[in-house]
């Protein structure tokens, strides 16, 4: 078959790659690599970037120019060129005559309206797209399922496929603990970051704990390399989000054997085997503690690599063509 998908996010700025341009990079190299009976066609309106590397039967356009790119540039591509399924890996859907599989990122803008006022509406427009033009519409939890089951009054074509554990963190390695806590993600009030502040001010007065620091990374411009060694090093890595749909950093910091403390509105279902999950600031701050006095339960990686694997994840979207 022959399948076009949309990689505009592999186009974000390098201080902006966060959630959906490392979902894009790993779910398009996996594409690639697990896939031998399709052939994909990339549209993108940037230059291939260098982390993207591809086989010969996966072709990347770049499509100019940028604006109204998906609404013009993009629906003409598809004119022009037929293919059997289009994948809408960032919600937003061209005029297209093939069958559409469409990725929901999660409701976070319908939950927190209010923490969204520039993109509500076109987030709540293209939703609505989705709902009526998708064949399938592809979520990474269970929690996001139930979800749009109850807004969209339709679960029937809601599949879930959780992600797999980013391609260049599938290593790791034993390293020691340092004195410090993590915390990595865009600088937007869903990450409630200062809910991480109070939570981390409470632990300082403990004296066993003043040495720590709270390290925040909120842009992507830091190397893969440092920041793995940064989740290798950590006490914990901690997250406080008031929604998540999947929360990467998360399964970032498992890949690498770093405990992780979460509020429970920051932690998937799917999540819970792995992370100490709290349900107010008073849990958050003792499994602080608990965790960085003590040498954390080992993570069963085996378990985590089964559970979230790229080839599982391309397998099960295979079947839904």
């Amino acid at each position: 078959m022959k399948i076009s998908l949309d990689g505009g996010a592999l186009c974000a700025n390098q201080e902006s790659r966060f959630g959906n341009y490392f979902f894009s990079l790993n779910l398009i190299q996996a594409l690639d690599s697990y896939d031998a009976e399709n052939h994909y066609s990339i549209y993108a309106f940037c230059k291939k970037p260098k982390e993207l590397e591809l086989l010969s039967k996966t072709v990347y356009k770049q499509l100019t120019p940028k604006k109204m790119w998906m609404r013009l540039r993009v629906s003409l591509e598809e004119r022009t060129n037929k293919h059997d399924i289009f994948l809408a890996l960032n919600q937003a859907i061209p005029t297209t005559s093939s069958r559409i599989v469409a990725f929901s990122h999660g409701l976070s803008f319908y939950y927190h309206r209010d923490l969204y006022p520039d993109s509500y509406s076109i987030l709540m427009k293209q939703l609505m797209t989705m709902n009526e033009r998708a064949t399938f519409i592809i979520v990474s939890s269970s929690k996001v399922e139930q979800e749009l089951a109850s807004v969209l009054q339709n679960k029937a074509r809601v599949v879930v496929i959780p992600f797999g554990i980013p391609l260049d963190f599938i290593t790791y390695s034993k390293t020691r603990r340092r004195k410090y806590f993590l915390h990595v993600g865009m600088n937007h009030p869903i990450k409630n970051f200062e809910f991480l502040m109070r939570a981390f001010s409470e632990v300082k007065k403990d004296r066993r704990f003043r040495d720590y620091k709270l390290i925040r990374i909120a842009k992507s411009s830091l190397s893969r390399g440092k920041l793995r060694k940064l989740y290798q090093e950590a006490a914990a890595y901690v997250t406080s989000s008031l929604y998540e749909s999947f929360n990467l950093p998360v399964l970032e910091a498992l890949s690498q054997n770093c405990p992780v403390v979460g509020l429970r509105s920051a932690i998937i279902p799917e999540f819970y085997d792995f992370v100490n999950v709290a349900d107010n600031r008073q849990d958050f701050i003792s499994m602080m503690k608990k965790i960085a006095s003590a040498d954390s339960k080992k993570i069963n990686q085996t378990k985590l690599r089964n559970k979230f694997s790229w080839q599982n994840y391309v397998k099960k979207l295979t079947k839904l063509y």
